[in-house]
């Protein structure tokens, strides 16, 4: 448990941390490095899903369950993200950051109860999650570097962000031990949640060919780890 909940945290934390570190080096011309990071993510997060999530999930509680609680993890993610979009005032860093915050939770859940189904998918998901965080990590220091916030307390706020993904990891590989019926439901989830990561926030703002590049790099990396 404890060693789970370690590789969770350090995922998040590793994630988000290198995204805010990256926009302190990379501040001329970010729009290019940062589609094809965002691409890589969006890669890697499909290819995730498709090849593991769904695959696994469907293994455990049946395709028709699986499609059941990967609407319910996109509709969760999709009323989140709406509530947040309608506080006023907020800085768009900051929006960003509950952003990740709260959907490294569920993320969390899906690595440890990965772990829990078996430790090969727990820590391919753990690695295509940091992955996926450096480009959040990333567009969220951007945004808070662009408010005049000094780069200390921006890398700091990226590294908190990461924080929940190893709570997430200790409760999903918690849960799914006593009850094995819910990995399937907390890995559906997740590829709920992922899917719409990417389909609403990553492919729209990422439209050049570094995208491509880094969308089919992103493949390749889940394929051959």
């Amino acid at each position: 448990m404890i060693e789970i909940t370690l590789i969770g945290l350090i995922s998040g934390v590793i994630g988000t941390g290198l995204g805010g570190l990256i926009s302190t080096v990379f501040r001329k011309n970010i729009s290019r490095y940062l589609s094809f990071f965002m691409g890589i993510s969006g890669g890697i997060m499909l290819a995730v899903v498709v090849f593991d999530l769904l695959k696994e999930s469907m293994g455990e509680i049946g395709i028709l369950n699986t499609i059941i609680f990967v609407f319910v993890g996109a509709i969760a993610t999709m009323l989140i993200k709406g509530k947040l979009e309608n506080k006023k005032g907020f800085n768009a860093g900051y929006l960003i950051f509950l952003s990740i915050v709260l959907h490294n939770l569920p993320e969390g859940l899906a690595i440890g109860s990965s772990f829990i189904a078996t430790k090969d998918l727990g820590i391919t998901l753990a690695i295509v999650i940091g992955i996926h965080n450096i480009p959040e990590g990333l567009a969220m220091a951007l945004s808070l570097v662009g408010n005049k916030m000094g780069t200390i307390k921006v890398i700091l706020l990226t590294l908190i962000a990461g924080i929940p993904m190893g709570i997430g990891s200790f409760l999903g590989a918690y849960f799914a031990g006593i009850f094995t019926s819910i990995i399937g439901v907390f890995l559906s989830i997740a590829a709920g949640t992922m899917m719409y990561v990417v389909l609403e926030e990553i492919f729209p703002t990422t439209k050049s060919m570094y995208s491509i590049i880094g969308f089919l790099i992103g493949i390749l990396i889940v394929s051959y780890v």
